[in-house]
């Protein structure tokens, strides 16, 4: 007997089987809704910058016009600095030059260092493919035009991944490790633009594991 009992014994160690009646076992969870900026991809606007702001609802809005204040007839506005003026330096029409900045969508101390017109960060421990897709619609009856450029942040320089040009139909596309930033800032050139020109839709943003 005693040596059936070992056996019994050594077999269920073995195989980490086990009778019970009952068992409890609790673990934390807490999954919370947060504003953009607080996200696992973070959407942080630019506050500086007329038009992009967060909304009652937490949620980053770019308004510009509407209910807003609009861009003036015959004029052009830029909404955050460039990494570089390259295929853009005309936009302006001379009145002024395209404002540029080392790193624009540079987010390590804090807001204060914001440049861009908004930015996106990645607050995961992953490395994430973020893809920006303008799906915007142009109602231009004169010849207002626009720019489009995706900026990264990385090592404390910026570089310019994306540039998009009206009329825009496509996506930029970059690669964010955690910790990393990538910012957009535009260009509005209403120069030839009469007040009926609209400019409506969305930036959709996806971020995949990388």
């Amino acid at each position: 007997m005693v040596g059936l009992g070992g056996l019994v014994g050594a077999g269920a160690l073995a195989s980490g089987t086990g009778a019970f009646s009952a068992a409890e076992v609790s673990r934390q969870a807490e999954i919370e809704v947060v504003d953009d900026s607080d996200g696992l991809v973070g959407l942080v606007a630019n506050e500086a910058i007329s038009g992009v702001q967060s909304d009652t609802g937490g949620e980053l809005t770019i308004s510009i016009g509407g209910d807003d204040p609009g861009v003036n007839v015959s004029s052009v506005y830029q909404f955050g600095a460039f990494v570089s003026d390259d295929g853009v330096d005309d936009l302006p029409g001379g009145t002024f030059s395209v404002v540029t900045d080392d790193d624009p969508s540079d987010l390590s101390d804090g807001q204060n260092s914001l440049e861009s017109a908004f930015a996106i960060v990645n607050q995961a421990a992953d490395d994430f493919l973020v893809t920006v897709d303008f799906e915007l619609n142009d109602d231009v009856e004169g010849g207002t035009e626009y720019a489009f450029e995706l900026q990264s942040s990385k090592g404390g320089s910026g570089t310019r991944e994306g540039l998009a040009t009206s009329p825009i139909t496509g996506q930029l596309t970059t690669q964010l490790a955690t910790g990393e930033s990538i910012g957009v800032s535009f260009i509005v050139n209403a120069l030839e633009g009469v007040t009926e020109d609209e400019i409506s839709g969305s930036l959709s943003l996806s971020a995949t594991t990388a």
